[in-house]
């Protein structure tokens, strides 16, 4: 029997976030999906992960079941993401403390996060994800619309980099870093960039690694389906041996 989901809508600072909880036991994991990108973007892993672990999905402020965009023209920061969904998963009764799963700039918001609310995190799964160290030269190529979600994501990236800088020491909790290595005919160039940033991604912590996803593009999840799932099994073993050993 397929775990069983649950949805509900909850107001954060004027906004309607929509929220998905699937299973009722395990560890927690909660997943931050990249630019514009409402949660089915999990679909791939979702429902595997579920049947050993509560899965958290959500959409963020304009994004799937979170619309309308109640504040337009505002960038949307790093800060301001950690912040909603430290609120969401207060009112959505879910307790401390959490895997957190990132994909791309979901995985920018995860790590400050994790930097801003420490306690609260018991591991990381960073996909491909994007670093405060990055050159600006690296961002979307996407045509993006002017007041989306997606657009006003984009526009909150530099001071996102700040914000993350400056949120504090970032845990020393599990750490995997999965990097792909096929970013498409435009960023060829920069591969090399792109892994040196995963790397340095991975030693933020000294419970971290890496993990090459050869071959992959961007979208490991889709990419890479079992490899994600594997890799959040992982972690989630690892952190119960430890809590076991305590």
């Amino acid at each position: 029997m397929a775990p069983v989901a649950r949805d509900a809508v909850f107001a954060i600072d004027g906004q309607n976030l929509h929220i998905r909880i699937i299973g009722n036991s395990g560890p927690t994991i909660v997943f931050e999906a990249g630019l514009g990108n409402d949660m089915a973007t999990w679909r791939p892993v979702a429902q595997a992960v579920a049947r050993f672990a509560r899965v958290v999905l959500y959409d963020r402020a304009g994004l799937g079941k979170s619309l309308p965009l109640a504040r337009t023209g505002a960038p949307v920061t790093a800060a301001n993401v950690a912040a909603s969904l430290h609120l969401l998963l207060k009112k959505a009764g879910l307790r401390p403390p959490f895997i957190l799963v990132g994909h791309s700039l979901g995985g920018f918001y995860v790590q400050r996060f994790a930097r801003r609310y420490p306690r609260e995190v018991a591991g990381i799964v960073l996909l491909d994800a994007s670093s405060p160290d990055a050159p600006a030269a690296l961002k979307t190529r996407a045509r993006l619309e002017p007041g989306s979600a997606a657009s006003l994501e984009e526009a909150g990236v530099a001071a996102s980099n700040e914000q993350v800088k400056r949120a504090g020491p970032f845990p020393a909790v599990p750490l995997t870093v999965v990097a792909a290595t096929d970013h498409g005919s435009f960023f060829r160039s920069w591969e090399p960039v792109l892994m040196r940033l995963q790397r340095g991604l991975a030693k933020l912590s000294p419970k971290g690694r890496l993990i090459v996803a050869q071959g992959s593009g961007h979208d490991v999840q889709a990419d890479r389906p079992a490899l994600v799932i594997s890799v959040i099994r992982a972690m989630a073993r690892e952190i119960a041996a430890a809590d076991k050993k305590e």
